[in-house]
Order: structure tokens, then C-alpha cells, then sequence
């Protein structure tokens, strides 16, 4: 019998105790496989290795390979990596627990599979409760067009997050472009995806919300197996769930539940109300992909039922939450409404919008926080700052205005919706100079413009005042001839009198 020189080679590879190592092209991180004759059966790294829910002393790696294969984890606090946990379970998606780690230590790891290794990278255990943390959150990077591929925005973003090294990555929706009945498609749609987020992955954890793209809901159904094959997340196949990291709390919400879109509704609502109940962390990150305070999307969003945002409002109040971080809108905001900051971070490479408030620009959030600070800044493709903002605030009450903007036409009794930063002690509102009032009235229905006179008193008894311009059309048109000209019944009396005594001192000069 003759035997294929390279199947004796194979076989030889096989037994090898030495692993070999598995090569990745520098630029893409998916396999270079020039030189496959001789390896046809040996499984390659479809996916990973991810770092997961990663506690003070633990974490979970996840890596998939494209036939059965074996499992092992090396790791250490050095490139060494001299401590080993193997899984002989012969299987395509490996998941490898690590324990008995340190707290706030920088790990280096590398996983195998049948004898071939990763590259070596590394992750940071979570910091004692209430120490510091490095938090980034990106959103919205989906392609444009139909093609597969992810905007070279959210790629320059992927590697200055990696160079960020942060503890924990959160994203706030809209991966792909849709979700078809085509199954194929759909693979490839998130595989381009899942190339890039998991470059970042090697290297810390990262928690997603689901978007309206993500969900192929206009489909019928929907299909949210590839959405959860992307992540590695606490309660799966939940959309919905929370944990605990370095002594903050976060809760990822589903904005996009069939029928209940842009709502936090139901056994949702119910769930949170229990979950932020339960909790006594000084820290509360809410996520979720629609705003409650939209710039773009409006009435698309969790305003789409005002009475439910006023509702998911005053519970985030009521539970001392530090902020609602969400996507959707392609731009950068941050408004502060009665304590409770809402971030909108949808810049992750999708076309960015551009609003009369500003932030139209590629981005991603990054977040330094402990129990006593939070330093939120938006990050620009340069590396710029686009927008700075602390807790605890230390600045003037700010009274903003949302829905309709500032300097815009509209019909009468439409109602600006104005904020404040915090709730004052009072609040008044005057159109046009007039008497001031308690409550907010719409444009006045008389065409041309108007002036809204905004004021506001802070805790420290100090009085804030904002102007808005806002122009009335499909109102009442005046004019000086639709005005009618009253006059007081003396004013006219004391004319014909004058007018009499004129044509008396008129005639007499006459007859002289």
C-alpha cells in the first residue's frame, strides 16, 4: 500500500506534543490559508478568542473552530503564560472558564485547538467595587449599502478602542444592515461584523443591546439567533438583562420587541422596576437602542408614547439612575433631564445625522468612572474631544429644548418640550413678555414670531433664564385694518368740542 507523503506529515502534525502555531493576517484577523493541502482536516479559528463576562476573579473565553476540535486555554500574568485549562470534549464552539484570578490584573492568554495556537493577547480583571474603570460605548456602526462591508469608520474606531484598553465595552445597536429570509446572507452580514467587534473582544468584554436592523423584523419574525451568536452575554437568549461590574450596576434593555417598538413596556417594564429595586449600587447604567429624547428619529422613538417615557422617566428619578445610554440617531448628545443624563451615541460609522443640536460626527463614548467620578467624553475620529461632561456636575442649571428647535416655524399650540438638569425649586415660562405662567403653553396662534422666556430656580436659590424664537404659520393673520380702533367717549367728546371753538375763532376773524 502506498501511503501520501503528506498524509504522513498530517499525522505527524497530529501527534506533535508541540502546538503550532495557527497564523492570522495582521490586518483582518481571519486565517491565512496558503499551505492548506496538508492541514484539510485540521479545524481553523472561525471566530475569537473572545474574553467574557469578566469578574474580579474570573472570566470566560469563547473561541469556534470549523470542525470538532479540542480545547485549551494557556494564561498567566506574564507572556508566559504558564497555567493551563483544557477541555478534551471534542466540539466546534469552546467556551473555557477561568477562576481564581486577581483582581484588577492584566492577563495574557492564548487558546488551542488540536495543537493549533492563537495569537497571545491580553485583558484586565474588573477593579475592586468602586475603583477606577475605563468604560467605552460605540453604537450604529452598520453598513450603508447592501454590501457586507462595515465602514472604514468602525474600523479606525475598533483599533483606537484597543488602544484604549478599556475594562468593558458596551454597544448600543445597529450591527448590520438588515436580517433577511436568506440565511446565507445573513451569515456573511454578521461575519463581517463579528471580524471587527471581536478584534476588540480579544481584548475585553463587550455587552450589546439589539437595534431596529438587527432584529429582521420587517421579515415577519423575528430572527434573532445571529444577533445572539454574535455576543457572549449573561441570561442568553435574553434581550433583555443586567449585571454588576467593579460595583456598578448595568441593565441592557430591548427597545425593539415585536408590536413594542421604542416601548419599555409589559414584563420588560415589570422586570426593571424589580431589577433596579434590588440593586443599592451608587452607579446605574441603563442601555438601550432608541432614545427617550430623540434628535432624528422622533416619534420613532421611547417618545413615540409620551406617557410611557414620562413613566420610564420619573423611574430612573426614583431609582437614582445615572444614566440612559442609547443609539439610533447617527450623532453625539448628551442631555441631562431632572439628574438622570441621556447619552445618544450613535456614530459608530453608519451615515451620521445632522440636527440643529449639532454632534454629526464619527465617534465613540468613553467613560472613566469610580464611586466619586465620572469624566464622559465623546471621541472623535482624530482622537479630538467632541464633548466633555463630569459628575457630580459642579455648572449652571442648564434648561434646554427639544422637539422643535430653536429658531424654527411651526404650527400654533405646538408645545417645545423643555428640560432641565435638574428639577428646580420653581419654573416659569412667558410668550412674548407677557405674564409669566407655571405651565408651558404652545406657540401662540397668531402668525410671525415669538419669544419664549424660559426661568428656572436652582437648589442654591440662584435664577436661571433661557429665549427661544419660535415663528407661528397656519395661524391668524392681522393686519392694522383687522384691528379695531376703540376710542373712550370723552376722548371724542373733547374733540367736537375743539372742533366747535375752531369754526367759531374761524368765522369771527372772517367777519373782521
Amino acid at each position: 500500500m502506498h501511503v501520501k507523503w503528506y498524509s504522513i506529515i498530517l499525522l505527524v502534525i497530529l501527534a506533535s506534543p508541540v502546538p503550532i502555531k495557527f497564523m492570522f493576517s495582521s490586518d483582518s484577523q481571519t486565517p491565512i490559508q496558503h499551505s492548506n493541502a496538508i492541514l484539510a482536516d485540521v479545524p481553523f479559528f472561525v471566530r475569537g478568542p473572545t474574553v467574557n463576562m469578566v469578574t474580579n476573579e474570573s472570566a470566560l473565553i469563547f473561541w469556534r473552530t470549523d470542525g470538532l476540535a479540542n480545547a485549551t486555554v494557556w494564561y498567566g500574568l506574564n507572556e508566559s503564560v504558564i497555567e493551563t485549562v483544557a477541555n478534551t470534549t471534542l466540539d466546534t464552539d469552546h467556551r473555557v472558564r477561568l477562576n481564581g484570578l486577581n483582581i484588577d490584573s492584566k492577563y495574557f492568554y492564548k487558546v488551542s485547538s488540536n495543537n493549533i495556537e492563537s495569537p497571545l493577547y491580553h485583558f484586565r480583571t474588573a477593579p475592586a467595587d468602586g475603583d477606577d474603570v475605563k468604560m467605552i460605548v460605540i453604537g450604529d456602526n452598520r453598513p450603508t449599502t447592501i454590501s457586507y462591508l462595515q465602514p472604514e469608520e468602525f474600523k479606525q474606531m475598533a483599533q483606537m478602542i484597543i488602544d484604549e484598553e478599556p475594562h468593558i465595552i458596551l454597544m448600543t445597536g445597529d450591527y448590520v444592515l438588515d436580517v433577511s429570509d436568506n440565511h446565507e446572507t445573513n451569515l456573511a452580514g454578521w461575519a463581517a461584523f463579528t471580524n471587527i467587534s471581536d478584534s476588540m473582544g480579544h481584548y475585553a468584554p463587550i455587552y450589546a443591546v439589539v437595534g431596529n436592523h438587527d432584529t429582521g423584523a420587517k421579515t415577519g419574525t423575528l430572527k434573532l439567533e445571529y444577533f445572539f451568536d454574535a455576543f457572549e452575554q449573561y441570561d442568553e437568549p435574553s434581550t433583555y438583562f443586567s449585571f454588576d461590574y467593579a460595583g456598578a450596576h448595568y441593565i441592557l434593555l430591548d427597545t425593539e420587541e415585536q408590536n413594542n417598538e421604542g416601548r419599555i413596556t409589559g414584563d420588560q417594564y415589570t422586570w426593571l422596576v424589580n431589577d433596579l429595586e434590588s440593586t443599592d449600587s451608587p452607579i446605574k447604567y441603563v442601555f438601550g437602542h432608541r432614545p427617550m429624547y430623540p434628535l432624528s428619529h422622533l416619534g420613532d422613538s421611547i417618545d413615540s408614547n409620551p406617557e410611557e417615557r414620562i413613566r420610564l422617566q420619573q423611574l430612573f428619578e426614583d431609582n437614582n439612575v445615572t444614566a440612559f445610554i442609547c443609539g439610533h440617531d447617527h450623532l453625539f448628545n448628551r442631555l441631562t433631564v431632572n439628574g438622570v443624563v441621556h447619552i445618544i451615541t450613535g456614530g459608530g460609522g453608519a451615515p451620521v445625522y445632522n440636527t440643529q443640536w449639532g454632534g454629526a460626527y464619527f465617534h465613540y463614548v468613553r467613560i472613566d468612572m469610580n464611586y466619586n467620578h465620572l469624566n464622559i467624553s465623546s471621541i472623535m475620529l482624530t482622537g479630538a474631544i467632541g464633548h466633555n461632561y463630569q459628575l457630580p456636575y459642579t455648572g449652571p442649571l442648564e434648561i434646554e429644548l427639544r422637539a422643535i428647535w430653536n429658531g424654527s416655524s411651526n404650527q400654533p399650540n405646538t408645545l417645545p418640550e423643555i428640560y432641565f438638569s435638574e428639577v428646580p425649586s420653581q419654573q416659569y415660562y412667558s410668550w412674548d413678555s407677557e405674564e409669566n405662567q407655571t405651565e408651558l403653553t404652545g406657540l401662540p396662534n397668531v402668525n410671525g414670531q415669538h419669544t419664549l422666556e424660559v426661568y428656572a430656580l436652582d437648589s442654591d436659590d440662584v435664577w436661571y433664564y433661557e429665549r427661544f424664537v419660535f415663528t407661528t404659520v397656519g395661524g391668524v393673520t392681522t393686519t392694522p385694518e383687522q384691528v379695531p380702533i376703540i376710542v373712550d367717549p370723552l376722548v371724542l367728546g373733547g374733540i367736537a368740542v375743539a372742533g366747535v371753538a375752531v369754526v367759531l375763532i374761524l368765522l369771527y376773524r372772517r367777519r373782521k
